[in-house]
């Protein structure tokens, strides 16, 4: 055991530094690691370099540094990049190897490990400094801040040894022992951190105003405010008698200045709402205000929360509910101004019924896209991986999709209903046995008013299955059929006359379809390429006035004709008007109507046996 451990110990001494145990991946971390790869690449890079890879390798270290700042500046509550228990145990561990080997008098490994231990502590000067410019930009800094900050930091950056450890990196430059190999390596881990944080501290002094937050408070500077008021002779006095209550004139200016812009935000949204251009009859504008009030009133609460805990900063677990409250109102604030825009538009336009049922299903499912975003944007500024959020959203949808496949199927149901065009809002139309009038098509179900005024509710998935009769998509042409019962006993040619009365009758109602009806409705209609126009607009005018069965109690006259209104109310008005003319033609011919009636014919035989068994 004792030489497993040795040779354990004897290998560690050879090998260089690895810093991949202390590292904690987040999105900062990726472009400090690319900066520093191209800095190795410059180091190792012996022939001559042009100007074009120079040029080229310049653009993507300052690409790299933007991303940095643009990192800090999303995410302005990150803790670093450094595990700081590892790194204790780390440089702990470094520290005591480099004892041991000053005691050994190996000066070699002395030296390795002494660079890498300045690699991790450069390393933490990048963490640390990060950490500072989240603060900074958390508080609202100003450019000027940021500038002194970055300058600060720059002139306190040590040069010393970095020299030394060149000196050391030249001496073991053509050894090939392992040992020299490894001192070399840490060296280039080394020289990478300093100049990535020596370039990271230039480019942030030179692009301060990145970091600057762009708003309005920006301009309103807290910490200005209250100094300025509170270094005025005459604010000293308040100052000794509130100061019990850790308030200041300062902090008092500052409060009033967030209730007036909070108090004029939110009153001149109410003017601006309340101009006749913006309003629209199927939506009130109140709803929009709603948001906008929670917006405003967030912002101000937490301005006003920033200015009575000045100079101290607000909690991580405060920031967080400010955060979640702001995410909220947005998504909110964007939901209704969406139902705005959208209802607002089509209110100029002469949408069917379809597009409006579609633009209402459309809706639902645009609001529920931007909840799901907002949720995946709240997690990330809550430090969640991008990549961690939508692997536990496919996880999540796996299992949603399993025990809510109903609701899946409904939806997906809903979208075949409207997409092809089965039916819209007000249409008659009958499910199976069920029949009434669509009230709207949902995302999960279709609501249909029957005729005794029930709501019946059917699953969208269901109604997708079954065969579905839509009454409504006529546009010229509602069927009325009769079929009138004649005695055997009309006179034949009496029948014929009656026949041909009711034929030129129905040949001259302008209340039922004519031939020249159908044509004028084909030229009004834009011609469809793939299906005839007559079927697809559902122009009908056929007239059937035959004598059609000669059943064994009566003959059929069968009279089918097609009404040129396609409304029940003003359908049922046309038949009665109809059948009255009928009526009044078959009485006018004298025409004898069957009554139901059986006649019972018996043989000879069948009569004597009959009286037989009378008798008995």
């Amino acid at each position: 055991m004792r030489i497993l451990f040795s040779l354990l110990f004897f290998f560690s001494l050879l090998s260089a530094y690895d810093a991949k145990n202390i590292l904690l991946e987040t999105p900062v971390l990726y472009p400090i690691k690319q900066i520093q790869t191209l800095q190795v690449k410059a180091f190792e890079d012996t022939a001559p370099v042009s100007d074009e890879e120079m040029q080229k390798m310049f653009k993507q270290t300052r690409s790299y540094l933007q991303d940095i700042l643009l990192s800090i500046k999303e995410d302005p509550y990150s803790e670093g990049f450094i595990l700081q228990d590892e790194f204790q145990k780390e440089t702990q561990f470094l520290k005591s190897r480099i004892a041991l080997n000053i005691k050994l008098g190996n000066s070699t490994a002395v030296k390795r490990d002494q660079i890498a231990l300045a690699y991790l502590e450069q390393l933490d000067a990048i963490n640390a400094y990060i950490i500072g410019l989240s603060s900074m930009v958390k508080a609202y800094a100003s450019e000027k801040e940021i500038l002194e900050f970055s300058k600060k930091m720059r002139l306190d950056l040590p040069l010393g040894e970095k020299e030394r450890f060149m000196q050391i990196y030249r001496s073991v430059a053509d050894d090939t022992n392992p040992l020299a190999e490894a001192t070399r390596k840490n060296f280039k881990s080394y020289i990478s951190a300093t100049e990535t944080y020596a370039q990271l501290l230039d480019f942030t002094a030179d692009n301060a105003k990145l970091l600057t937050q762009n708003t309005i408070f920006t301009l309103i500077h807290y910490s200005d405010i209250i100094n300025s008021v509170n270094s005025a002779p005459s604010a000293r006095w308040l100052n000794k008698k509130i100061s019990f209550l850790y308030l200041n004139s300062g902090k008092l200016v500052a409060v009033a200045v967030v209730a007036i812009l909070f108090w004029g935000s939110l009153h001149l949204s109410q003017w601006v709402l309340r101009f006749s251009f913006l309003s629209f009859k199927h939506y009130e504008n109140n709803k929009l205000l709603r948001p906008i009030k929670l917006l405003l009133g967030v912002t101000g609460l937490y301005y006003l929360i920033l200015t009575l805990m000045y100079p101290l900063l607000p909690s991580s677990l405060l920031q967080s509910f400010i955060i979640f409250t702001y995410v909220f109102a947005g998504a909110y604030l964007a939901m209704e101004l969406l139902a705005y825009l959208v209802i607002g538009y089509f209110e100029t336009k002469n949408s069917s019924e379809n597009q409006k049922a579609l633009l209402s299903l459309s809706l639902d499912m645009l609001k529920s896209l931007i909840i799901i975003s907002a949720f995946v944007f709240y997690l990330n500024k809550m430090g969640v991986g991008l990549q961690t959020v939508l692997a536990s959203l496919g996880i999540f949808g796996i299992g949603i999709a399993l025990a809510a496949k109903e609701s899946i199927a409904n939806l997906f149901g809903s979208l075949n209903l409207l997409l092809d065009d089965t039916f819209s809002q007000g249409d008659f139309i009958s499910i199976g046995t069920l029949e009434g009038e669509v009230v709207k098509v949902g995302l999960r179900s279709t609501q249909i008013r029957a005729f005794d005024n029930s709501l019946i509710i059917m699953p969208n998935a269901e109604a997708a299955l079954k065969p579905i009769v839509n009454w409504s998509r006529r546009r010229l042409g509602r069927e009325i059929k009769t079929s009138i019962a004649v005695s055997y006993n009309t006179d034949l040619a009496l029948l014929k006359e009656a026949i041909e009365e009711i034929r030129y009758m129905i040949a001259s109602d302008p209340n039922l379809v004519q031939s020249d009806d159908i044509e004028r409705y084909e030229n009004e209609s834009s011609k469809a390429l793939f299906v005839s126009t007559r079927h697809l607009l559902g122009l009908k005018k056929d007239r059937f006035i035959y004598l059609d069965k000669l059943d064994p109690s009566h003959m059929s006259v069968l009279v089918q004709v097609f009404s040129r209104s396609t409304d029940r109310e003003e359908w049922y008005r046309i038949k009665e008007e109809l059948l009255y003319s009928i009526l009044e033609i078959l009485k006018k011919h004298a025409i004898e109507f069957a009554l139901p009636a059986q006649t019972l014919y018996l043989s000879g035989s069948e009569m004597q046996r009959k009286e037989l068994v009378t008798s008995l």
